[in-house]
Order: structure tokens, then C-alpha cells, then sequence
């Protein structure tokens, strides 16, 4: 029994079903902000002022942004755009919120409602974390001069306060989101995405073309020095590896599938057992015997030839295999 397993024993009720669908609903919420806050309908910016993962003002009371940050809308807008960008944006974030509902239900439905839930607010807490030891980091290791006239330069009284909201402006779970995709084609490699719905391409494939881009992020955020950027992608693979270790074995994960398509081999190489004119419903492939003849034999397929074939237990090991 593995980590996870011992887990769920010991705390049966943990887990929020439907766990997705809520995930989707605050997307679409953190999207209507967004809007609002680019229309420039209030006069202040709802997210990055009172919602967002700002270190520093969690640690000055606004605790409530540890839960709230996850409103960070998928589809960053920006201000100036035009009303067909917008539009655009809109569409990209229905395929997506379409796409990934449907991956959260299939990967809930497999793994339990347990481990679902474990594994997205496992990914939630590292870039809790991550966030938060990379903002006193960044105030250790930046010369404090430097640091507050930069800060006095933007506005910012408190030079921490600037480290806080630079952290709580791109904090987000985008790459959390996209494991979830890399753990559905762990499970289902096989099976097929339809590009822009004309071009088939399977699961597995996909999942090399998100790691690639990952890597290419990570290239990119090094060659700005954005280090934060880097440690947020990294923590959701660490996150990902991290869970399926710890559920290595698991029945509820990979094994499921796996002896899943083993039991629907079997099915396929099986048929529906149909009464001869003599009563049988078995006949050996070999000798025609049936279980009227020969009632002390037994009857079994064979798994190794290319079609139903049945025999008795004079022939099941001895037999010349159909290819």
C-alpha cells in the first residue's frame, strides 16, 4: 500500500466532489473581473488590490488572498484592447474551460474524489509556498538601496510592499492547470485531441508539445531573469512527480487503466455463447468435442490466437496457435 492509499484510509471523507466543476466556475469569475477591471468601469484594479497572492499583504492581515489568488483569470487581458481581441480572448477561454472540465471529470472519475482533490490542492499549496519563499529571498539577496528608490520611484512606500505585489501580480495556476492535462495523458495516452477540430492527434503527443513549451518558458524566464516565473513552472512539475511517486502502485491511477484495457482485451476475444442445435455452448476448436460429449472436460479461449477460438482442456496447451 503506498503513501496516498494510507492517506485516504485515514481520512475517508477528504475530498470535494466535482471538485472541477468549481475550479471552472472561479475561472469564469476571475474573468468577469478581469473585465471589469480593463473596462475601467472602478476606479481601482479588483484583482491586483484585493484579491491577488501579495505576500506582503498577507502578512499585514489580508489573509483572505490565499484562497482568492486562484481567481487569477486564464486569459490575461490587458488595457486598450479592442473589442475583438476581447471577443477572441473569450472564445480561447470557453475551448478552454470546455477542455479542461472534461479532463478534471475523467481524472476524478478514475483516481476518486480523494486524490483529485490532493493532487490540485497539492499544486495550490506549492505556489503558496513557492510564492512565499521566493519573496523573502528576493528582499534578502536585492541591495536595499536600490530596492527602495525603485520602490519610491513606482509609488511604493514599504520597498517589501513592491516585492509583495511583483508576486502577487504573477502568481497563478496556469501551470498547474496544464498538469493536469500531462497526468490524463500519462493515464490515456492513446487517445485523441482534435486540432483547431480537424487534425487527430493523440494525447501522448500533446503532452511532449506541453512539456517543450514548458521548457522553452523556462529558457525565456531565465533569459529576462524572471527566477519566479522559473521556480512557478518547476513547482508544478515537482508537484505532478511528487503525487505519482507517492501513488506509485496505486489501483486508483495507472493501474486502473492498465487492468481496465486488460479486462476489455479479454472481453473483445470473447463471444457470446451461442446454443448449438445439440444443446452445447462450448466446442473445441480440435477435436469438436462439447461439454455433452466430454462433460469431464473443461473449455477455455485462448489468448494467443488471432480470433475466438475455443478448446478443451485435452487441447488448450497443445494446440498450434492461429496467427
Amino acid at each position: 500500500m503506498n503513501f496516498i492509499d494510507k492517506l485516504e484510509r485515514r481520512f475517508p471523507r477528504f475530498g470535494i466532489p466535482g471538485l472541477m466543476k468549481y475550479i471552472i466556475c472561479l475561472s469564469i469569475v476571475g474573468t468577469v473581473i478581469a473585465l471589469i477591471d480593463i473596462s475601467g468601469i472602478l476606479p481601482v484594479n479588483i484583482y491586483a488590490q484585493y484579491l491577488s497572492l501579495d505576500v506582503y499583504q498577507i502578512l499585514h492581515g489580508q489573509v483572505w488572498r490565499l484562497v482568492t489568488f486562484i481567481l487569477y483569470p486564464t486569459i490575461k487581458f490587458y488595457g486598450n484592447m479592442s473589442s475583438s481581441m476581447v471577443f477572441i480572448d473569450l472564445i480561447w477561454f470557453a475551448i478552454w474551460a470546455f477542455l479542461y472540465y472534461q479532463i478534471g471529470t475523467v481524472l476524478e472519475r478514475e483516481w476518486g474524489k480523494f486524490r483529485f482533490t490532493l493532487f490540485y490542492i497539492g499544486g495550490v499549496l506549492f505556489v503558496i509556498i513557492v510564492s512565499f519563499v521566493y519573496y523573502f529571498i528576493s528582499i534578502a539577496n536585492t541591495d536595499p538601496t536600490l530596492l527602495s528608490s525603485y520602490a519610491t520611484m513606482v509609488g511604493f512606500e514599504d520597498p517589501s510592499a513592491l516585492v509583495g505585489f511583483a508576486v502577487g501580480q504573477a502568481a497563478n495556476l496556469e501551470y498547474l492547470n496544464q498538469t493536469l492535462f500531462l497526468a490524463f495523458a500519462l493515464m490515456f495516452p492513446e487517445v485523441r485531441f482534435y486540432i483547431y477540430f480537424i487534425l487527430p492527434v493523440k494525447a501522448k503527443w500533446l503532452a511532449y508539445v506541453y512539456l517543450g513549451l514548458m521548457a522553452w518558458q523556462i529558457v525565456q524566464c531565465i533569459m529576462r531573469s524572471d527566477y519566479y516565473g522559473v521556480t512557478l513552472i518547476v513547482g508544478a512539475l515537482v508537484n505532478f512527480a511528487v503525487f505519482f511517486i507517492f501513488a506509485r502502485g496505486s489501483s486508483s491511477l495507472t493501474g486502473s487503466v492498465k487492468e481496465k484495457r486488460r479486462k476489455n482485451k479479454y472481453k473483445k476475444m470473447q463471444r457470446p455463447h451461442e446454443v448449438s442445435p445439440d444443446g452445447s455452448r462450448h466446442k473445441c476448436a480440435i477435436c469438436g468435442c462439447t461439454e455433452i460429449t466430454n462433460p469431464e472436460r473443461e473449455f477455455r479461449y485462448c489468448s494467443k490466437c488471432n480470433g475466438n477460438y475455443e478448446y478443451c482442456s485435452e487441447h488448450l496447451f497443445t494446440h498450434e496457435h492461429v496467427r
